[in-house]
C-alpha cells in the first residue's frame, strides 16, 4: 500500500504512536520503507490475515485522509 508524502507523519504519528495503534488494533505485521518508484512516497508492507491487512489499510487510510 502506498502511503503518499504528506501522510506520512499522520500515519507514523509522534514517535511512532500511530503506527503502534495501527498494529495493535489490526494485529497485522506493517513495515514502511522507502518506495522504489518515487522519492517522497513510502510503502507500507502489511502482512497478517485477511482481515488484519484490510483492517490495518482501512486505519493506514483513514489516518492519511485526517486533517
Amino acid at each position: 500500500m502506498t502511503i503518499p508524502a504528506s501522510g506520512l507523519s499522520k500515519v507514523m504519528g509522534k514517535h511512532g504512536t500511530n503506527l503502534d495503534n495501527i498494529r495493535k488494533i489490526s494485529g497485522a505485521h506493517i513495515e514502511i520503507v522507502e518506495s522504489k518508484s518515487s522519492r517522497h512516497d513510502h510503502v507500507a508492507r502489511i502482512s497478517g490475515t485477511t482481515e488484519q491487512k484490510q483492517s490495518a489499510e482501512n486505519l493506514i487510510k483513514a489516518f492519511i485522509m485526517s486533517t
